[in-house]
C-alpha cells in the first residue's frame, strides 16, 4: 500500500506579462510526498520554502514565470529537517481561473 501526503499553501506572487506590465496572481500550492513524515513538521518545511517565492517577482525569484515553473521550482526542493524528504508531485493551482497545473518526480 502506498501513503501520500500533502500540505496546501497560499503562494501571492507576480510576473510581467508580454507587454511588460507587472501584474500578480495567487496560486494555490500543493506538495505531495511519499515519505512517512510528520504532517505538522512537513506544512512548516513546506511554509518555510514558500515564503522565498510569496509576494515575489517570479522572473526574478524563480527564473520563470509559468505554473509549471512554479511547480518545478517547488519539486526541487529537499524537505524535512535532514533534507532527507522528497517530493513525489507538485500541483499548482490558479482556482479564479479553474487552471491546474501538475508536475510529477
Amino acid at each position: 500500500m502506498k501513503i501520500e501526503r500533502a500540505v496546501t499553501v497560499n503562494v501571492e506572487a507576480a510576473h510581467h506579462d508580454d507587454d511588460g506590465r507587472l501584474h500578480g496572481h495567487s496560486y494555490l500550492v500543493e506538495c505531495w510526498t511519499t515519505t512517512e513524515q510528520d504532517l505538522p513538521a512537513f506544512e512548516r518545511t513546506v511554509r518555510e520554502v514558500s515564503s522565498r517565492v510569496d509576494h515575489t517577482v517570479l522572473e526574478s525569484s524563480i527564473g520563470g514565470c509559468t505554473m509549471e515553473a512554479l511547480g518545478i521550482w517547488f519539486l526541487q526542493w529537499n524537505y524535512g529537517p535532514g533534507g532527507d524528504v522528497r517530493l513525489s508531485r507538485v500541483v499548482v493551482r490558479r482556482p479564479t481561473l479553474g487552471f491546474v497545473v501538475e508536475v510529477r518526480s
